[in-house]
Protein backbone atom coordinates (compact mmCIF):
# COMPACT_ATOMS: atom_id res chain seq x y z
CA UNK A 1 0.00 0.00 0.00
CA UNK A 2 1.27 3.01 -1.23
CA UNK A 3 0.28 5.90 1.47
CA UNK A 4 1.78 8.95 -0.61
CA UNK A 5 -0.70 8.08 -3.31
CA UNK A 6 -3.48 6.77 -1.71
CA UNK A 7 -4.98 7.13 2.14
CA UNK A 8 -7.64 5.20 3.85
CA UNK A 9 -9.36 7.41 6.32
CA UNK A 10 -11.47 5.75 8.72
CA UNK A 11 -14.74 7.14 9.32
CA UNK A 12 -17.60 6.33 12.12
CA UNK A 13 -19.42 2.98 11.96
CA UNK A 14 -17.82 1.03 9.26
CA UNK A 15 -16.75 3.54 6.51
CA UNK A 16 -14.12 3.98 4.85
CA UNK A 17 -12.95 7.10 2.67
CA UNK A 18 -10.37 6.47 0.04
CA UNK A 19 -8.45 9.58 -0.84
CA UNK A 20 -6.95 9.55 -4.41
CA UNK A 21 -3.88 11.94 -2.65
CA UNK A 22 -1.66 13.50 -5.46
CA UNK A 23 -3.18 16.94 -5.63
CA UNK A 24 0.01 18.07 -7.47
CA UNK A 25 -0.97 16.12 -10.53
CA UNK A 26 -4.68 16.13 -10.32
CA UNK A 27 -4.74 12.99 -8.63
CA UNK A 28 -2.84 11.52 -12.68
CA UNK A 29 -2.50 7.84 -12.81
CA UNK A 30 1.37 6.98 -12.59
CA UNK A 31 2.62 3.34 -12.03
CA UNK A 32 2.09 3.93 -7.67
CA UNK A 33 -1.13 5.63 -8.04
CA UNK A 34 -2.54 2.33 -10.26
CA UNK A 35 -0.90 -0.04 -7.44
CA UNK A 36 -1.70 2.13 -4.30
CA UNK A 37 -5.60 2.38 -5.72
CA UNK A 38 -5.71 -1.49 -6.36
CA UNK A 39 -4.02 -2.29 -3.18
CA UNK A 40 -6.59 -0.68 -1.28
CA UNK A 41 -9.83 -1.81 -3.23
CA UNK A 42 -8.11 -5.31 -2.46
CA UNK A 43 -7.17 -4.93 1.11
CA UNK A 44 -11.21 -3.54 2.00
CA UNK A 45 -12.63 -6.69 0.02
CA UNK A 46 -11.64 -8.71 3.09
CA UNK A 47 -12.65 -6.86 5.37
CA UNK A 48 -15.75 -7.76 7.71
CA UNK A 49 -16.69 -4.67 9.35
CA UNK A 50 -17.06 -2.15 6.38
CA UNK A 51 -20.27 -1.04 5.75
CA UNK A 52 -19.48 1.59 2.96
CA UNK A 53 -16.30 3.09 0.93
CA UNK A 54 -16.47 6.58 -0.36
CA UNK A 55 -13.66 7.51 -2.79
CA UNK A 56 -12.71 10.98 -3.62
CA UNK A 57 -9.93 12.81 -4.67
CA UNK A 58 -7.45 15.24 -2.88
CA UNK A 59 -7.19 18.78 -4.38
CA UNK A 60 -8.84 20.30 -7.68
CA UNK A 61 -9.80 17.28 -8.99
CA UNK A 62 -11.14 13.68 -8.66
CA UNK A 63 -8.55 12.27 -11.03
CA UNK A 64 -7.41 13.32 -14.57
CA UNK A 65 -6.60 10.22 -16.05
CA UNK A 66 -3.53 8.60 -17.13
CA UNK A 67 0.45 10.40 -16.42
CA UNK A 68 1.60 10.11 -19.69
CA UNK A 69 4.68 11.99 -18.82
CA UNK A 70 5.60 9.54 -16.01
CA UNK A 71 4.71 6.23 -18.31
CA UNK A 72 7.30 8.05 -20.85
CA UNK A 73 9.69 8.29 -18.33
CA UNK A 74 9.60 5.07 -16.30
CA UNK A 75 9.87 3.34 -19.91
CA UNK A 76 6.58 2.73 -21.49
CA UNK A 77 7.73 -0.88 -22.06
CA UNK A 78 7.98 -1.28 -18.43
CA UNK A 79 4.79 0.50 -17.94
CA UNK A 80 2.67 -1.47 -20.20
CA UNK A 81 3.83 -4.50 -18.96
CA UNK A 82 2.82 -3.50 -14.59
CA UNK A 83 -0.55 -1.92 -16.57
CA UNK A 84 -1.22 -5.20 -19.04
CA UNK A 85 0.01 -8.46 -17.08
CA UNK A 86 -2.37 -10.92 -16.62
CA UNK A 87 -3.50 -11.45 -13.42
CA UNK A 88 -2.16 -8.66 -11.69
CA UNK A 89 -1.35 -9.57 -8.18
CA UNK A 90 -4.65 -7.59 -6.47
CA UNK A 91 -7.54 -9.73 -8.43
CA UNK A 92 -7.26 -12.35 -6.01
CA UNK A 93 -7.68 -15.90 -7.02
CA UNK A 94 -10.55 -15.44 -9.03
CA UNK A 95 -8.54 -12.51 -10.80
CA UNK A 96 -8.38 -12.15 -14.34
CA UNK A 97 -7.89 -8.50 -14.84
CA UNK A 98 -5.06 -6.58 -15.78
CA UNK A 99 -3.59 -3.67 -13.23
CA UNK A 100 -5.52 -1.23 -15.82
CA UNK A 101 -8.61 -3.00 -15.38
CA UNK A 102 -8.54 -3.95 -11.34
CA UNK A 103 -8.15 -0.26 -10.06
CA UNK A 104 -11.99 -0.11 -11.80
CA UNK A 105 -13.44 -3.10 -11.24
CA UNK A 106 -11.88 -4.64 -7.75
CA UNK A 107 -14.61 -1.53 -6.47
CA UNK A 108 -17.37 -4.30 -7.71
CA UNK A 109 -15.98 -7.17 -5.77
CA UNK A 110 -16.57 -5.72 -2.11
CA UNK A 111 -19.66 -6.34 -0.67
CA UNK A 112 -20.86 -2.78 0.63
CA UNK A 113 -22.20 0.17 -1.09
CA UNK A 114 -18.94 2.24 -3.14
CA UNK A 115 -19.86 5.82 -3.53
CA UNK A 116 -17.24 7.55 -6.00
CA UNK A 117 -18.00 11.30 -4.72
CA UNK A 118 -16.61 13.14 -7.70
CA UNK A 119 -15.26 17.10 -8.27
CA UNK A 120 -12.88 19.26 -10.47
CA UNK A 121 -12.08 17.16 -13.17
CA UNK A 122 -12.56 13.45 -14.14
CA UNK A 123 -11.24 12.18 -17.12
CA UNK A 124 -10.37 8.89 -18.73
CA UNK A 125 -8.91 6.43 -16.16
CA UNK A 126 -10.38 8.78 -13.68
CA UNK A 127 -13.81 8.52 -14.61
CA UNK A 128 -13.08 4.44 -15.24
CA UNK A 129 -12.76 3.93 -11.61
CA UNK A 130 -15.51 6.34 -10.81
CA UNK A 131 -17.55 4.10 -13.04
CA UNK A 132 -16.65 1.04 -11.45
CA UNK A 133 -18.53 2.43 -8.01
CA UNK A 134 -21.91 1.07 -7.19
CA UNK A 135 -22.76 4.89 -6.99
CA UNK A 136 -21.63 8.19 -8.14
CA UNK A 137 -21.96 11.76 -7.19
CA UNK A 138 -20.62 15.20 -8.49
CA UNK A 139 -20.62 18.55 -7.65
CA UNK A 140 -21.86 21.59 -9.92
CA UNK A 141 -18.45 22.17 -11.15
CA UNK A 142 -17.44 18.74 -12.27
CA UNK A 143 -16.09 18.29 -16.07
CA UNK A 144 -16.46 14.05 -16.87
CA UNK A 145 -14.48 12.66 -19.96
CA UNK A 146 -13.70 9.95 -21.30
CA UNK A 147 -10.44 10.72 -23.08
CA UNK A 148 -9.33 7.92 -24.61
CA UNK A 149 -10.61 8.19 -27.92
CA UNK A 150 -8.62 11.35 -28.58
CA UNK A 151 -5.47 9.61 -28.07
CA UNK A 152 -6.90 6.91 -30.54
CA UNK A 153 -7.30 4.00 -27.52
CA UNK A 154 -10.27 2.16 -26.14
CA UNK A 155 -11.58 2.73 -22.54
CA UNK A 156 -10.45 -0.86 -21.65
CA UNK A 157 -10.05 0.22 -18.20
CA UNK A 158 -13.08 -0.57 -17.26
CA UNK A 159 -15.65 1.65 -19.64
CA UNK A 160 -16.45 -0.48 -22.32
CA UNK A 161 -18.19 -2.43 -19.88
CA UNK A 162 -19.45 -0.25 -17.27
CA UNK A 163 -20.81 2.72 -18.86
CA UNK A 164 -22.98 0.65 -21.35
CA UNK A 165 -24.74 -0.44 -18.01
CA UNK A 166 -25.50 3.31 -16.80
CA UNK A 167 -26.44 5.07 -20.32
CA UNK A 168 -27.78 3.76 -23.57
CA UNK A 169 -25.49 1.69 -25.64
CA UNK A 170 -25.58 5.26 -28.66
CA UNK A 171 -24.67 7.64 -26.12
CA UNK A 172 -22.13 5.64 -24.56
CA UNK A 173 -20.92 5.24 -27.95
CA UNK A 174 -21.07 8.79 -28.90
CA UNK A 175 -19.08 9.64 -25.18
CA UNK A 176 -16.38 7.12 -26.24
CA UNK A 177 -15.77 8.12 -29.81
CA UNK A 178 -15.57 11.89 -29.02
CA UNK A 179 -14.20 12.28 -25.81
CA UNK A 180 -16.75 15.29 -24.99
CA UNK A 181 -16.47 17.01 -21.95
CA UNK A 182 -19.31 16.84 -19.86
CA UNK A 183 -20.24 19.31 -17.56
Amino acid sequence: FIQDRVKIIRLERGIAHVQLSRPDKLNSLDIPMFEAIADAAARLREENKLRAVIISGEGRAFCTGLDAKSVVISGPSKALNALLERPSAYGGNDGLGNLAQDVCYLWRQIPVPVIAAIHGMCFGGGLQIALGADMRYCTPDCKLSIMESRWGLIPDMGASVTLRELVRIDVAKELTMTGRIIS
